[in-house]
């Protein structure tokens, strides 16, 4: 019966220690990659991170920036809802939210079943010139239960672009 009690306090020490939740970003490294060829100037529009609402979390979301190969591409955020399409799939919902102030709780119902209740966050990526570009991770500035601002990078998707003019034939994960 004294183990129960020495389980707890270990337990305690261990999430003191850096187990902590990375909510909201993945606590895995990207599972997805997606290749797009464009012309210059065309845009690249994908889903890049998935924000699960919780029930009894105020998130907020301050601000995202790109992290990547980015030089001669711009890329814009904004955030949208998920849904099931006729055939049962998942797709990204019509509305965009711009993402700097954005609740997630108040965009989504939290105690919803998934989809409905996850956020996309999605990227825009226009290049300008010709060239390679690649959104490899997100930096988010968050807020969560209005305590101080924090900072983390992380995705879901990974988005390579190959952009020339006329656009390449094709764009693989080979540069």
């Amino acid at each position: 019966m004294r183990r129960a009690p020495a389980a707890l306090a270990v337990a305690a020490v261990l999430a003191g220690c850096g187990l902590q939740d990375p909510y909201p970003l993945p606590a895995e490294p990207p599972g997805d990659a997606t290749f797009h060829a464009v012309a210059v100037g065309e845009p690249v529009t994908e889903a890049v991170l998935f924000i699960e609402a919780r029930t009894g979390t105020r998130l907020e979301i301050v601000a995202a920036e790109a992290i990547g190969t980015l030089g001669g591409a711009t890329v814009e955020f904004s955030a949208s809802t998920l849904t099931e399409d006729d055939q049962g799939e998942v797709v990204i919902g019509d509305d965009q939210a711009d993402v700097a102030g954005l609740r997630i709780d108040e965009l989504v119902d939290p105690r919803a079943d998934p989809p409905a209740n996850t956020v996309a966050i999605v990227a825009e990526i226009t290049p300008s010139e010709p060239g390679r570009y690649v959104l490899s991770t997100v930096q988010l500035t968050y807020r969560i239960n209005g305590a101080p601002e924090r900072h983390g990078e992380g995705m879901d998707v990974v988005v390579t672009v190959c952009a020339d003019d006329p656009a390449p034939s094709d764009c693989d994960d080979e540069p």
